[in-house]
C-alpha cells in the first residue's frame, strides 16, 4: 500500500482514497499505479486534495482517458468546485463524472 493512496474495495467497487493535498505527475503516477489491479468501477476520492497542478491533470486525464477505453468505469467523489471546473475545461468529467457518497452507496 502506498503512502498516497489508500485502497478500500467491495464487490466491483474500489475506491482510490487520494492522501496528499497536491496531486502531481508523482501522486497521478502511484495513481495509476494502484489502479493495475482495477475492479469494474474504480472511484477516486479527492477529499484530502486541495491542489492539482498541470501536470497531474494531464497525468490523470491520460489514466482515466485509458482505462475509459479498456472498459472500465470512474467517478471522482469529494471534488471541490474549483477542480470540477477544470475537470470540465479538460473534458475529464466526460470519462470520470464525480459522484455523491451517499449515491456510493447504492454500490456497496
Amino acid at each position: 500500500m502506498s503512502d498516497i493512496i489508500r485502497r478500500e474495495e467491495f464487490g466491483d467497487v474500489v475506491v482510490l482514497h487520494i492522501l496528499t493535498t497536491s496531486v502531481d505527475a508523482i501522486s497521478a503516477a502511484a495513481i495509476a499505479a494502484e489502479c493495475q489491479e482495477m475492479r469494474p468501477i474504480t472511484v477516486l476520492d479527492f477529499s484530502e486534495v486541495s491542489f492539482i497542478n498541470s501536470a497531474g491533470i494531464s497525468a490523470l486525464l491520460k489514466f482515466v482517458v485509458s482505462a475509459r477505453k479498456s472498459g472500465y468505469q470512474l467517478f471522482a467523489m469529494n471534488v471541490t468546485p474549483h477542480h470540477q471546473k477544470i475537470f470540465k475545461m479538460v473534458e475529464m468529467s466526460r470519462y470520470m463524472p464525480t459522484i455523491d457518497e451517499r449515491d456510493l452507496a447504492a454500490y456497496r
